[in-house]
């Protein structure tokens, strides 16, 4: 087979491009194909053309209701995606763990008390001393 570059004068019939696969209908003799020097055309007899089209038609016949099935479950999918996505940041935000200053969450201890402690420290101890205190009465 004679294979044609893009914007080639040709006669008139059909041309396939091998790449993209492209069809050219070339209506009189000495239009230019369509694309750059790069495209590479083959004509096709006109028979084939006739004899492939039911062929094609009834492979999308064929084929569209799986095409159908397949958007319909990825839709499905996405939809799903997203609400588990939605889902796990929530609970993402829900168990991340307060920042308390002074304390790192990195080596997983809490910050070591000084002796002398601060004054909110030595006030909930005298406060938790009272309520045994009368617990114990």
């Amino acid at each position: 087979m004679v294979s044609y570059a893009g914007g080639t004068r040709v006669k008139s019939g059909y041309y396939i491009d091998g790449k993209s696969f492209a069809f050219a209908n070339i209506a009189k003799d000495g239009e230019m194909l369509p694309g750059g020097p790069g495209a590479r055309f083959l004509r096709v007899p006109v028979l084939v053309v006739m004899a492939a089209a039911p062929a094609l038609g009834g492979l999308l016949v064929v084929a569209l209701p799986f095409i159908g099935f397949g958007v319909a479950a990825q839709a499905i999918a996405r939809g799903l995606a997203r609400g588990a996505r939605k889902s796990a940041r929530e609970i993402a935000a829900t168990l991340a763990p307060s920042l308390v200053p002074g304390e790192s969450h990195l080596a997983g201890k809490p910050a070591e008390k000084g002796a002398e402690g601060t004054a909110e420290d030595r006030e909930a101890e005298t406060l938790a001393k009272e309520i045994e205190e009368k617990r114990a009465r």
